[in-house]
């Protein structure tokens, strides 16, 4: 039973495109080291806020990461539903050949 939930192929590819597609426009909003860093006059605390911003930028790269492997995975669950449905079909036509054989 599938508990309600009915699996629509058409919105998991769509919704792949979508993740991959955003994750290309999240990714290129922001330089990989993160936003620029202005400068306050002190060596040591432009270090600081150049750590801040590095990490920052290393957040929006796992960020735009995350969303491509989600894409991945959405098209991943299309596919094994896509052959789960062959299977089934074939099955089915299989058991169908045999009914009208006996």
């Amino acid at each position: 039973m599938n508990g309600g939930f009915q699996v629509v192929m058409n919105d998991l590819l769509d919704l792949s495109r979508t993740f991959r597609a955003e994750s290309g426009t999240c990714r290129a909003i922001m330089p990989d080291e993160g936003p620029a860093c202005p400068d306050a006059g002190d060596g040591a605390l432009n270090g600081m806020m150049q750590a801040v911003t590095e990490v920052v930028g290393l957040a929006h790269v796992q960020l735009a990461e995350v969303m491509a492997l989600h894409a991945s995975k959405l098209q991943a669950a299309h596919d094994r539903y896509q052959d789960a449905e062959m299977t089934n079909t074939q099955l089915a036509d299989k058991v169908a050949a045999a009914a009208r054989i006996s």
